[in-house]
């Protein structure tokens, strides 16, 4: 009984520590090397979106007349999908296309 928990005990320490991951802000080469996040141009970036979806929502999104596809990324919501807004702009740099 105490070998079976004691071998136990061993096997998740040696699985918890064998972990080598990235968090977020970290660079990688491949989406398997960040933990639970994806690898978008060798950075790992913690995203509930899929990793196979680019990051640029706004390549096939179309607006209307005069507006522009802005990225809008929810604050405090480090995973949360980008979302693409279509904004009335006059400045070309506040934007993302």
């Amino acid at each position: 009984m105490h070998l079976r928990f004691l071998l136990v005990f061993v096997a998740i320490i040696l699985s918890t520590n064998g972990q080598d991951c990235k968090v977020g802000g970290m660079q990688c080469a491949d989406n398997e090397q960040c933990c639970g996040g994806c690898c978008f141009d060798g950075e790992c970036i913690n995203t509930y979106r899929s990793c196979l979806k680019g990051l640029n929502v706004c390549k096939d999104h179309v607006c209307r007349g005069e507006e522009n596809c802005v990225v809008y990324r929810p604050r405090r919501c480090l995973g949360c999908e980008p979302i693409p807004l279509c904004k009335l702009t006059t400045d070309s740099s506040s934007y993302v296309n």
